[in-house]
């Protein structure tokens, strides 16, 4: 609520690109105002870019045989289907892993070919290729492995498995396919390497996901053995991973999860249809949210919760009754990882909020023995989502010297994690992943270090602003831009997700005329007038705002514009992002606020506080504390009051007192008020460590003389002096 009064919750920044050159032309007519500039903005200016993004093809993907070692690769794996060879493929355990698995299983199914599917198990073996698998592998007659979504950085895994093979006296080829950012010193000797970081790489698209990579192995494959679009087979299950893994949905990966989307909603495999009918059994309507919170975490919990095998197997099968009893299974392992998250996340929580030293630094390093290793990301997904800063969340084996750790990293925009990692690579025992997010392990005993460690290092890369939460607007808006036309115009650009973030606007005075919880009290619905239109919104997970909203205030919003269909009935609805009271409301506020800390401390700079007057920010009137005043604001805080204030606290109930005796009560007022009653013994007032103030009432009050009051007489005294 502090950030609708004073406005310091979240940055604001407007894109201001306004250039329309080439895209204004006879061939874009048909194409709105507001999508073109949004266009604009996504650098999408010449017609070939404005055609490819909003109509895109299949024949707009790129030759496959771009890739650095296809060519090799393609060759040993035709020859394997010839051959009939012992394949097997090495995944990894989250939705990426186990969707570019299934992929290339139900590839060399066509083929009649059966091979193996190994992924490491998350808490005994970790990501990539575990010792476990160098084993397994080493002592098992394999001619072909293929890694997906891992293995980029397997170097010395790869090195023991070709020296155990030759041991045994037999040879075993590895191609890896990845799509992880690139250690040249841990980039192993495979027969082929496919990924697009390489640095000789010359493919035109870096952001593929792992299961995008395996597509793309099977689009060659498929242009070799005389069957070009057998790719598109797969593309359901490709775009599932490509929107779970968190990718650009730009270029390549736009394709894949549009197509893909589209495949889901009319011919999905047997295994994506029994998804559907678990997960959404009354809404049918598939979409990138739907995909990113509702299907994803529920294949991603069969790794995270026990055996990610479970997914594959669901992804695989062409029986439709197994298929429905493996996505059961998904969505019960789902709301188990979701209850054990929560408890792991409230612990975390506590860990740092009981200690001092987190607030001052800029990277959060948390752990605790006995932390699942399957939930630890999404637990550090949400503290960045709680304190906006990177963060790394550990679960410690036990507390020997010689025990391991466990971490998962995420990070907040402009801070590479990946890099990060790499800077501390002496202290750690294993490390992966990209800008945004990661995993590693290291020995528990220099988890003090890495926390020291890491933190001098963010020191010199993440500025004060960063740490502030950014919103990015597209779009200032005027009244006739805010319409249900405006919003189907906007479905034009999906699918949604990273790289392409769904349009975000900002409206300036938007009057409150309504205002109500919903979803027991999680959700606020909100009504506007905005230029004479009434437009309703919902803010989600904001329900806690209502009591510090009143009907009437003149607000600025951020939204998006989505279109609600009730009963086949279609009406504009528009998604709070943020709301604020307007600047000059907030700037008073904020004015109010500093000379109310000066007051605290008996010290406000005088001739800066004459010039707010002069210049009409605030009012000779906002800083005088009358009897009167003090008297109504003593009897509503006996009333009221009995337990403790935050700052927003204060703003609400002056408002509540104004309203009530239609009087010029404000948070300088109130607050001012709160410090004189202490000041003489009428109640006590004391600062808590989280910024609030602690209000405990005196029953034994005596009558008191206004005029023993120092801080009174000071605040009467800078009155003077400004009238």
């Amino acid at each position: 609520m502090e950030n609708f009064y004073l406005g310091n919750g979240k940055r604001w920044t407007i894109n201001t690109e306004t250039s329309f050159t080439g895209i204004n032309d006879s061939k874009n007519k048909e194409i709105p105002g507001i999508i073109r500039k949004l266009l604009a903005q996504r650098g999408l200016i010449n017609q070939r870019d404005i055609e490819s993004f909003l109509r895109p093809t299949l024949e707009d993907m790129h030759d496959p045989f771009l890739l650095e070692g296809m060519d090799i690769a393609v060759d040993r794996i035709i020859s394997a289907i010839e051959k009939k060879e012992k394949i097997l493929i090495y995944g990894d355990y989250d939705a990426d892993g186990v969707s570019a698995t299934s992929i290339l299983l139900r590839f060399f199914n066509r083929f009649n070919l059966q091979p193996e599917f190994y992924i490491p198990d998350r808490i005994d073996e970790g990501y990539g290729i575990s010792d476990i698998a160098v084993d397994y592998i080493s002592n098992n007659d394999l001619d072909l492995v293929i890694t997906v979504d891992c293995g980029i950085s397997g170097r010395l895994q790869i090195e023991s498995i070709y020296e155990k093979c030759a041991l045994k006296g037999k040879t075993v080829d590895i191609i890896i396919t990845d799509h992880h950012q690139c250690n040249m010193d841990l980039v192993p000797k495979a027969l082929a390497i496919l990924n697009p970081h390489l640095p000789e790489s010359k493919y035109p698209f870096k952001n593929l996901c792992g299961a995008g990579v395996a597509l793309k192995l099977v689009h060659a494959l498929g242009i070799r053995l005389g069957k070009p679009k057998i790719f598109e087979e797969y593309l359901d299950i490709a775009a599932i991973a490509t929107i779970a893994d968190i990718v650009s949905l730009t270029g390549e990966n736009r394709i894949i999860a549009r197509f893909g989307i589209d495949k889901i909603t009319s011919n999905p495999c047997t295994g994506m249809k029994a998804l559907l009918k678990v997960s959404l059994p009354d809404d049918r309507i598939v979409d990138s949210y739907r995909l990113s919170f509702i299907l994803a975490p529920r294949i991603n919990a069969a790794g995270r919760m026990g055996d990610a095998s479970t997914a594959v197997r669901l992804f695989t099968t062409e029986n439709e009754a197994e298929a429905e009893k493996l996505a059961i299974l998904l969505s019960r392992s789902n709301a188990e990882r979701q209850q054990i998250q929560d408890g792991i996340y409230k612990e975390a929580v506590k860990i740092i909020e009981n200690d001092a030293e987190y607030k001052e630094q800029k990277v959060l390093v948390v752990y605790n023995k006995g932390w699942h290793h399957g939930v630890i990301g999404i637990v550090a997904s949400k503290l960045v989502d709680r304190y906006h800063k990177p963060a790394f969340v550990f679960s410690i084996e036990d507390e020997k010297s010689d025990s391991y750790a466990v971490g998962s990293g995420r990070s907040i925009e402009g801070f590479n994690l990946y890099k990060a990692m790499e800077a501390q690579s002496d202290i750690l025992v294993k490390y992966g992943g990209h800008e945004q997010a990661g995993g590693l392990k290291i020995y528990t005993k220099e988890l003090p270090l890495f926390r020291n460690r890491i933190n001098d290092y963010a020191d010199k890369l993440i500025t004060d602003e960063m740490l502030i939460p950014e919103i990015q607007i597209d779009f200032e808006a005027k009244g006739v831009d805010i319409n249900l036309t405006t919003a189907k115009q906007i479905t034009y650009m999906k699918p949604f997700g990273v790289g392409n973030p769904m349009p975000v606007f900002c409206f300036r005075g938007a009057i409150l005329l309504g205002k109500k919880t919903i979803g027991d009290g999680k959700h606020l619905k909100l009504t506007f007038d905005i230029e004479g239109q009434n437009i309703e919104g919902i803010y989600f997970g904001k329900g806690y705002l209502e009591r510090g909203l009143f009907i009437g205030d003149k607000t600025d919003i951020v939204f998006t514009q989505e279109i609600n269909d009730f009963r086949g009935i279609q009406s504009l609805q528009i998604k709070l992002l943020d709301i604020r009271l307007t600047e000059t409301v907030i700037k008073r506020n904020q004015l109010l606020y500093k000379v109310a800390l000066g007051v605290e401390c008996l010290d406000c700079d005088k001739k800066w506080l004459y010039n707010r007057i002069i210049d009409e920010t605030i009012n000779f009137d906002d800083i005088v504390v009358k009897r009167d005043i003090l008297a109504v604001i003593y009897k509503y805080v006996r009333r009221r009051i009995s337990d403790s204030l935050s700052v927003p606290d204060m703003f609400v109930h002056a408002r509540i007192l104004a309203k009530e005796t239609k009087s010029n009560i404000n948070f300088f007022k109130f607050f001012v008020s709160l410090l004189v009653f202490d000041e003489l013994g009428l109640l006590e007032l004391s600062l808590e460590a989280d910024g609030s103030y602690r209000v405990n009432l005196i029953d034994e009050a005596t009558k008191v003389d206004l005029k023993d009051s120092e801080i009174l007489d000071w605040v009467h005294e800078t009155a003077a002096s400004m009238e």
